[in-house]
């Protein structure tokens, strides 16, 4: 950041695009006589902080300053957010909040205020970390005086364990990310998202990655998208584009698009990239390298020496699981269907790859290359190439309105898997704007989340009241929203665990994998294979057994040196429940679990979680496991507010877990006449879990 002033009145004249017209602005001068309109963003550690109509914050020495604007910076009440981190950030944010007042001003309407400190904790948690803060975590912040704690929280969430899960949980929705599909388990998948969550790995290369994956699925998680949908190249297809680039064409797999430009054959010629990827089975893959015991044949010997049928049908199974794998042959051999009804082919005609196109697109460096491979191995490669480049005109927009939505809880365009025109938004510059920001940041999504979360748009007061049908949204704030299934379990497990919560990761993925992968190279006879599939049947019933899913035994293994639970191991269990972060739990949870009663999507249909109410959610809140384990004595809400000294300070204490913010005067009068009158802490957090406050983000 810089440190003095380096701009003279000249250069601020110069300032072209948008402008700010809600903020108060001011002539400063400085001790050489020359001049910056700006407004003051505050004084800290003797720097004072200006902003410039385009955003950019200059930082510069108070002693720089002429006297009377020394005076004037120790006096004047800071204008919008604090002091950013980055000057450049600061700009960038500033951008957005000029296009979006300048949406809100076309019909003339006004942002909502700023947020309270108190809101702005309790919502950032929830959106960055998917949990609501501590009582701790919030004092600290609501304390902190420093003019940058805004963008210091939010740094801080970005770089958190929290932030992973968090991340993870939107995109195993929008992926149907499932602990079982095709008979099989699908943990290196998962662990592969949360790692490349975890290194930051830029949206492009983490879609480029999963599009280009081969080999099996318990060597490479990446395959797991493809192989999500194993043999079923066209339903993957038209997921895969609805999914990345916002087209929704399903309508084009079985008949011309009847509201898009879409025809059959053109989702058939945009398959054919796929025609010569083979997922489980195909081209022989679960005989490959077998030749040394005669292929398949040799494996049915092998299995019939297993002698008992239970034995035999696991070791179906499990080379089942081994054949699941992504590989790529040298020939397309995708047709029209043979019930094709077009004049522009034939049903069972060969299909000649070809990309779709917006507008004048076959200008942009995206297409250049694409359609001229000569080898059909390559096809895919040159797909998702295409697909993920920073010059695809949907790519990068698509995610881009996608992570707008997952912070203001709805998206510059809705529906966000239908992107067909861009024009059709409820703010086209703004939504333009922020796919150019994407390309931009290079693809890196927390730097992109970052940005948004320092916005004024980001940090106003949510809109509460109902959105009307068919009225556009524009953004005065964001939207109050109820918290997904996966925000309302980790908030529940943060008042019983605390920030711990956040320590435990299961990373199934690895000891599934060991336990289910078999050689089944050329080399290997008829006995070793044998004896890896009696090894391997062996580690399944270990790995899936009774012993190894008990929440006691588990408990007794998983304490450290000092007899205290080793959260790193183990989540720890209360009552039977096992209070880990959504993402560490089975994917999706059983039907009758709080997250599925929230929500959560059984993970058949991309983006299919609801955030809608319902009796059963109610019942489950005021007589479930939840709240139950909630109100226990070994609760941390609990013995944290029981250890303070006063009914006030315990009422406190209370408001300040589950709502981030002290009692109002009432509230403090009417909970701590309560407590004086025989109602126990368990009856108040009761009391305070069943409010709409504890449930909503505001």
């Amino acid at each position: 950041m810089k440190t003095r002033l380096c701009i003279s009145l000249a250069c601020a004249l110069l300032v072209t695009g948008l402008q700010a017209d809600n903020e108060v602005y001011r002539t400063w001068t400085d001790s050489q006589g020359r001049k910056l309109e700006a407004t003051f963003r505050g004084i800290e550690n003797g720097n004072v902080f200006l902003q410039v109509r385009n955003g950019y914050v200059y930082r510069l020495s108070l002693d720089k300053l002429s006297a009377a604007d020394q005076q004037a910076a120790k006096t004047l009440k800071p204008e919008g957010l604090g002091i950013p981190s980055d000057p450049n950030l600061a700009q960038a944010a500033a951008q957005i909040d000029m296009l979006v007042e300048a949406g809100l001003k076309k019909v003339e309407q006004k942002p909502n205020p700023l947020a309270s400190d108190e809101q702005f904790v309790r919502r950032v948690f929830l959106d960055l970390a998917g949990r609501i803060p501590t009582r701790e975590e919030a004092l600290e912040f609501i304390n902190d005086t420093s003019l940058s704690k805004r963008a210091k929280v939010i740094d801080r969430l970005l770089e958190s364990e929290g932030y992973r899960s968090h991340l993870f949980n939107y995109f195993a929705d929008m992926l149907r990310m499932a602990d079982v599909a095709q008979k099989a388990r699908f943990y290196t998948y998962q662990d592969w998202l949360k790692k490349q969550i975890g290194e930051n790995v830029p949206w492009n290369k983490l879609v480029y990655t999963m599009m280009t994956a081969d080999g099996k699925l318990l060597e490479n998680g990446a395959t797991g998208y493809l192989l999500r949908d194993a043999g079923m190249r066209l339903d993957n297809l038209s997921l895969t584009l609805s999914t990345f680039i916002g087209a929704n064409v399903s309508c084009a797999q079985c008949h011309d698009h009847p509201f898009a430009d879409w025809t059959q054959r053109q989702f058939y010629e945009m398959a054919a990239f796929f025609g010569a990827t083979e997922t489980y089975g195909a081209k022989g893959n679960a005989g490959a390298g077998m030749q040394g015991m005669q292929g398949m044949q040799g494996m049915r010997k092998v299995i019939a020496s297993l002698g008992d049928k239970r034995l035999q049908q696991q070791a179906k199974n499990l080379l089942r699981v081994n054949a699941l794998a992504v590989e790529d042959s040298s020939t397309n051999d995708l047709k029209m269907p043979d019930d094709y009804k077009y004049p522009d082919a034939k049903p069972g005609d060969l299909v000649t790859p070809k990309l779709i196109t917006w507008s004048d697109d076959k200008t942009k460096k995206a297409y250049q290359g694409v359609q001229t491979t000569k080898h059909d191995e390559q096809l895919r490669a040159q797909f998702a190439k295409w697909m993920t480049s920073p010059d695809n005109p949907r790519f990068a927009m698509t995610i881009a309105n996608r992570m707008w939505k997952h912070i203001f809880g709805i998206g510059v365009k809705e529906p966000v898997a239908d992107l067909d025109d861009p024009n059709a938004s409820v703010n086209p510059a703004l939504l333009h704007h922020l796919a150019n920001e994407m390309v931009r940041f290079k693809f890196d999504l927390k730097q992109f989340l970052r940005v948004l979360c320092n916005t004024q748009t980001y940090q106003r007061e949510a809109t509460s009241h109902e959105l009307a049908d068919n009225t556009a949204y524009l953004f005065p704030g964001p939207i109050l929203r109820r918290m997904t299934a996966e925000q309302a379990w980790d908030s529940c497990a943060t008042l019983v665990v605390g920030a711990d919560v956040d320590k435990f990761k299961g990373h199934r993925g690895e000891t599934y994998a060991k336990a289910m992968s078999i050689d089944l190279s050329g080399d290997a006879s008829p006995d070793v294979v044998k004896g890896q599939i009696e090894n391997a049947i062996a580690s399944m019933r270990q790995f899936g057994g009774k012993a190894a899913g008990n929440p006691k035994n588990r408990k007794k293994r998983m304490m450290n040196q000092g007899g205290e639970e080793d959260l790193t191991l183990a989540p720890p269990v209360r009552d039977g429940l096992v209070l880990a972060r959504a993402s560490e739990l089975p994917q999706p949870e059983k039907d009758q679990h709080f997250l599925r009663m929230f929500g959560q999507s059984d993970r058949q249909i991309a983006d299919s979680e609801s955030e809608e109410g319902s009796i059963p959610q109610v019942l489950m809140l005021m007589n479930g496991e939840a709240q139950r384990v909630i109100g226990q004595n070994d609760s941390l809400v609990v013995k944290t507010a029981s250890a303070q000294k006063t009914p006030e300070q315990q009422v406190e204490s209370l408001y300040l877990s589950f709502f981030s913010r002290k009692p109002k005067a009432d509230e403090l009068a009417s909970a701590t006449a309560g407590l004086n009158s025989g109602m126990t802490m368990r009856d108040l957090t009761w009391v305070l879990f069943n409010t709409r406050e504890f449930i909503f983000v505001e």
